[in-house]
């Protein structure tokens, strides 16, 4: 059974976590790409003398535009906006929106959306509303869940928190939930 949960483990990860790997394919391929092109005038500068005055006329014209203030600034923030880009890529948990749970026998991964309808359908039939009055969205740790009443009929606060926070740990994971109830109802 060890192993099994191993595999439980790295396949919810899998699927619980945002891939990296186009981020990567596509810098490592931007940086082959330019250095193979810096290789390529480097061995065309050495190996064919005549064509060495048609080189040094683009690192001139290359230079002039470096004397260029806005170039040099549009090229920085370019610059900048990728690096912070491939940081965030790198650093950040990209995270899904998705539960996982495992017992010994079985993995299970729940979309956050069908835990916010499940959550939504509870509350609604606990307080009297139809499902379309009530909307719920799961987040990470919380699970925010709007009600919208019919008018002239009060709803029971207490009642839609408890049946919210029952449902989400009747399905067995663990969110905050927090209720809000709006000022003005619907005409059924």
């Amino acid at each position: 059974m060890r192993n099994e949960q191993a595999v439980y483990r790295r396949v919810l990860r899998r699927e619980t976590h945002a891939s990296r790997t186009s981020a990567a394919v596509v810098t490592a391929v931007v940086v082959i790409v330019l250095l193979a092109g810096v290789i390529a005038v480097g061995v065309w500068w050495l190996a064919v003398p005549g064509d060495r005055d048609t080189i040094e006329g683009w690192f001139d014209s290359a230079s002039a535009l470096a004397g260029d203030r806005a170039a040099l600034v549009t090229a920085g923030v370019v610059g900048l906006g990728i690096a912070v880009l491939l940081l965030a890529l790198a650093l950040l948990p990209g995270r899904l929106p998705r539960r996982a749970r495992s017992t010994e026998r079985v993995a299970l991964l729940v979309d956050d959306g069908v835990l916010a309808d499940a959550v939504a359908d509870a509350v609604a039939a606990r307080c009297g509303v139809d499902p379309r009055q009530v909307s719920a969205t799961v987040g990470r740790r919380r699970t925010a869940v709007r009600v919208t009443p019919i008018s002239g009929v009060p709803v029971d606060r207490e009642a839609a928190a408890d049946s919210a926070a029952s449902a989400v740990a009747a399905l067995g994971f663990s969110a905050t939930p927090e209720l809000t109830v709006a000022r003005q109802g619907v005409v059924s």
